[in-house]
C-alpha cells in the first residue's frame, strides 16, 4: 500500500494488485478516501479477492487541494484515477461508488469501456437537480442563496475543519433524466441501500422507480435495518459486494 498524488494534485492511496483488476472507491459527500473506516474495511476486503484497490480524497475533500466543491472537477477526479489504473495496465475495471461517489460512478462509467462492473452503496441513481444541498441549515441555505461560501462543518480529518459549497459551482449532474443517467450505463450494476433512515428510504425508493432501467443482469439489494453509512452493517456490506464482484474477476485474479 502506498501515498500517492493522481494527476499530481489528488491525494490517493493505492494497493497494486497480481492480475489485472481493480476497484476504484469514491467516497461520499463530507467525507474522505477513509470514509471513517468503511473504506479500509473494503480496500482489504477487495484487496483479498486479488484486486489492485484505489482510494482518494476528491478535489475539495481530505487531503486533496480545492477550496469549493465543484461537479465537473469530481468527474475529473475520477476519470484522473481510472487513467492511473489504465496505465498501470488493469484491463479490467471496478468503479465502487458510495452516496456522492455513487454519482459520480454512474457518470463516468459510460466513457470507460474497462469499467466492467459499478457497485453503488447509499446510491444517487436519481437525475440530478438545482436545489441546495440537503445538508444546509437554515443560516446556511440563505448564505446559499445570497451566492455566498458556505462551509459545512466535518469531523476525523487532520487536514480540513469543513467542506465548502457556492451556488455558483457546477452541482454535479443538474441535468437530464433518470433514463437518460441509468440508459447510459452498459455494464451490470449492484445497488445497495438500507431502510433504517428517511435518507436511505428516499434514496431506495428513487432506485425502484427506476430499477427497470439498470442494465441486463443488474440488482438492486436492500439490508435491513442498515443506515446511510452502513457503520452498523460493515460485515453484511462486504460480503453483498464481494461476492458480486468476484464473477467478473478473470481467472488470474483470486
Amino acid at each position: 500500500m502506498t501515498e500517492c498524488k493522481l494527476d499530481g494534485r489528488l491525494a490517493a492511496t493505492f494497493t497494486s494488485g497480481p492480475g489485472d483488476s481493480a476497484v476504484v472507491l469514491l467516497h461520499g459527500f463530507l467525507s474522505d478516501r477513509r470514509a471513517g473506516g468503511r473504506f479500509d474495511r473494503l480496500a482489504d476486503e477487495y484487496a483479498a479477492l486479488g484486486l489492485a484497490v484505489l482510494r482518494f480524497d476528491f478535489s475539495g475533500f481530505g487531503d486533496s487541494p480545492g477550496d469549493v466543491v465543484d461537479g465537473e472537477q469530481l468527474l475529473d477526479d475520477a476519470r484522473a484515477a481510472l487513467d492511473h489504473l489504465d496505465s498501470q495496465g488493469y484491463s479490467r475495471q471496478v468503479l465502487h461508488g458510495q452516496s456522492l461517489g455513487s454519482a459520480v460512478a454512474l457518470r463516468v462509467a459510460p466513457e470507460r469501456p474497462r469499467v466492467v462492473t459499478l457497485v453503488l452503496t447509499g446510491a444517487l441513481t436519481g437525475a440530478g437537480d438545482d436545489r441546495p444541498y440537503p445538508f444546509l441549515g437554515d443560516e446556511g441555505l440563505a448564505a446559499w442563496h445570497r451566492g455566498e461560501d458556505v462551509h459545512l462543518p466535518i469531523e476525523g480529518s487532520a487536514v480540513r475543519t469543513h467542506v465548502t459549497v457556492n451556488r455558483a459551482r457546477p452541482r454535479l449532474g443538474t441535468t437530464g433524466t433518470q433514463a437518460e443517467l441509468l440508459g447510459a450505463v452498459k455494464v451490470p450494476v449492484l445497488v445497495v441501500h438500507g431502510d433504517a433512515d428517511e435518507q436511505e428510504r428516499r434514496l431506495s425508493a428513487i432506485t425502484a422507480a427506476g430499477a427497470h432501467l439498470l442494465p441486463q443482469g443488474s440488482r438492486v439489494a436492500v439490508i435491513p435495518g442498515a443506515a446511510h453509512t452502513f457503520y452498523d452493517h460493515q460485515d453484511t456490506l462486504a460480503d453483498l459486494v464481494t461476492g458480486w464482484v468476484r464473477p467478473f474477476l478473470n481467472e488470474g485474479t483470486r
